[in-house]
């Protein structure tokens, strides 16, 4: 999960070492971004459902 945080982290740094004249770089760096910060979240999302699932389980 690091790593992708790291990779985030690099797209948004690159694109902001572009120029403005490489607006559409920018852009397209922009939308990986998001679509990686998106995907981490599920993810996330997803292993928070499985340990309170888990928790509910120990409690009942």
């Amino acid at each position: 999960m690091q790593q992708k945080i790291v990779k985030i982290a690099g797209k948004i740094n690159e694109a902001k070492k572009l120029p403005a004249i490489q607006v559409g770089k920018k852009i397209r760096l922009a939308e990986a971004a998001l679509d990686d910060t998106v995907s981490l979240m599920s993810e996330m999302a997803s292993r928070i459902e499985m340990l309170e699932g888990m928790q509910d389980g120990e409690i009942d």
